[in-house]
């Protein structure tokens, strides 16, 4: 008897003492008192931030899929027991608002969802219907990858080493499960709205959700945390070469040197690492108006856009490609940097 109950003590002992899993999916850094960055693991798309005031906490994005979502909440649990009262969406993009309804669903007693007037409008009119389009077109890129698989060869025709077969199996696995996950998915519409600021004030916290205007959407808005010198900044500031596709280019420099003169000294960006100080903001915007500057350039010559390409390209890259992992692949190809620049600038 006093073994089974030595053994039974040392088991609760045991349960209690070790501790939580960590997250499948994200870093969980504390950036100030209260609060924390949680920065995606490969593969995952998009950081959140995680705000405890005394009413309850603050979450800034909800990424792609659901079960994301779930794991996030699963760590703010640990961190506190208040509940979720706010969600902001800092623009439209898909990875930024599919786990909205997760959070409205954890909390169905009143969790509040923030935007801009723009990225509102987005999510109803672009967002939502992108999720019908991908339920056609997944389905076909999957297909293609098992043929690729299958046919143990890549698509120059070379054979695929062992190594790009595991990839491309787990690619696959990673999309059929996304698939399942999309099947479901409804995206909770922001009920707040703001045209240039709105403010949650909760005992000494103060919680500026902040327009200054376009850049990588027309609606990004960004969370700042003035006593903490704190910026969220969404995807207008990331760990990578700025990504245009639904951009407003020639606007962007200016409104990220409108964040500029706010105080703050550390920064959560929409991917990759945490960011101290502002060398980061003034290197993207330094970058925005070199290319802005020399796509007008190759406009004005009259240049196609293929050539402006490559010229633009060749003349930026000394300056910035050591800086932005991927640069030169991010100014190519019909979403690229330099076909964006070239298209807002022909229109002006």
């Amino acid at each position: 008897m006093r073994v089974t109950r030595f053994i039974t003590l040392s088991v609760f002992l045991f349960l209690i003492a070790s501790p939580s899993p960590a997250s499948e999916y994200f870093n969980i850094v504390k950036v100030a008192d209260g609060i924390y960055a949680a920065i995606a693991k490969p593969g995952v798309l998009c950081n959140a931030a995680v705000i405890v005031t005394e009413d309850g906490v603050v979450v800034v994005d909800t990424h792609l899929r659901p079960s994301w979502a779930k794991d996030l909440i699963r760590e703010i649990k640990k961190i506190t027991d208040k509940p979720i009262r706010y969600v902001i969406n800092t623009h439209w993009h898909n990875d930024h608002t599919q786990g909205n309804k997760v959070y409205e669903a954890a909390f169905p007693s009143g969790t509040e969802f923030i935007s801009h007037h723009n990225t509102r409008e987005d999510i109803i009119g672009r967002a939502i219907p992108s999720i019908k389009q991908s339920l056609t077109d997944l389905p076909n890129r999957i297909s293609q990858m098992r043929a690729l698989l299958q046919s143990g060869k890549r698509a120059d025709g070379t054979v695929m080493p062992d190594s790009v077969k595991a990839q491309l199996k787990q690619q696959i696995a990673n999309q059929e499960a996304y698939l399942e996950e999309l099947k479901t998915i409804e995206i909770t519409i922001p009920n707040l709205t703001f045209d240039k600021s709105l403010v949650l004030h909760s005992g000494e916290r103060q919680v500026q959700v902040l327009y200054f205007g376009q850049g990588h959407t027309r609606g990004d808005v960004f969370v700042y945390l003035p006593k903490e010198k704190v910026l969220v900044t969404g995807d207008m500031l990331t760990g990578g070469v700025p990504f245009m596709r639904d951009a407003i280019p020639t606007a962007w420099a200016a409104t990220l040197e409108a964040v500029g003169k706010l105080d703050f000294a550390t920064m959560i960006p929409g991917h990759g690492d945490v960011l101290k100080g502002k060398d980061r903001l003034n290197l993207v915007v330094r970058y925005l108006k070199d290319l802005v500057a020399s796509v007008t350039a190759q406009v004005e010559r009259s240049a196609t856009v293929d050539d402006a390409t490559r010229l633009v390209t060749d003349e930026l890259a000394p300056t910035y490609e050591k800086e932005f992992p991927g640069f030169q692949q991010a100014l190519a190809g019909p979403n690229g940097n330099v076909t964006k620049v070239y298209e807002a600038v022909r229109k002006r």
